[in-house]
């Protein structure tokens, strides 16, 4: 593994992936717990920035090998901290809408020089293979995205049993459920853009399994035999 490849905490060595691996979990799996635990919604939302800023900094290291595209994502950063700041300091909900808007963006970019980086690589490594696992879960971010624009311009295209459709969280949920194929029913999707949506995505996540499978098991096979016999 390459010097590049590697972030350390704490004097310890951690793949730049894995790194992006965990911010990409805390991001999505601490939010509903804050939410519980913090009383106050700003509070909460200030907690949750701040994991989204460590999956920020995580990405812009995954992709550095990249300087065009990492020039591109550094002004992407940029604009969402001012926007963050401004929407802390003066509470108007259409800084916060373009603070999810630029994000949105720099979530689909991070996804693309992911699968890139990806395709590029010829042999399989454990940070590789932490690639892979960060781009599926981008997926599932992205989406939730795209869900959370939809249900903005055409209100009602969901039905959340608990009616809180502010914020990422509950299609964070839905995203995922449906990128993984399991269906709890608890949201449903109402409108035809609605539900051709949730068909992408569940479509996209199967392909994304078997395609990004048979490619790390093909670099593998490759692998295995250009080694030298032991």
């Amino acid at each position: 593994m390459s010097k590049k490849s590697i972030v350390f905490i704490g004097g310890r060595e951690i793949g730049r992936f894995k790194f992006l691996l965990w911010s990409l979990l805390m991001l999505i799996g601490l939010r509903p717990l804050l939410d519980e635990w913090i009383g106050e919604r700003i509070w909460a939302d200030m907690s949750a920035d701040i994991f989204f800023a460590c999956a920020l900094m995580s990405g812009l290291h995954a992709i550095s090998e990249q300087p065009k595209q990492l020039r591109i994502s550094l002004l992407l950063v940029g604009a969402i901290t001012i926007l963050s700041a401004l929407h802390y300091s003066m509470r108007i909900p259409i800084i916060d809408k373009a603070k999810l808007v630029v994000s949105a963006v720099f979530l689909v970019q991070m996804l693309t020089m992911i699968l890139t980086h990806i395709q590029k690589e010829n042999e399989v490594t454990i940070d590789l293979i932490m690639a892979a696992a960060c781009a599926y879960i981008l997926l599932g971010i992205v989406w939730a995205y795209a869900y959370f624009f939809l249900q903005i311009f055409h209100p009602g295209s969901f039905n959340i049993t608990e009616n809180v459709t502010d914020d990422l969280v509950d299609f964070n949920y839905y995203s995922f459920v449906t990128l993984t194929t399991v269906g709890y029913g608890d949201i449903l999707a109402l409108t035809r853009a609605a539900r051709a949506l949730s068909i992408f995505e569940a479509i996209t996540g199967q392909l994304y399994l078997a395609i990004m499978i048979s490619r790390l098991v093909g670099l593998y096979s490759s692998q295995s035999r250009m080694s030298p016999e032991k």
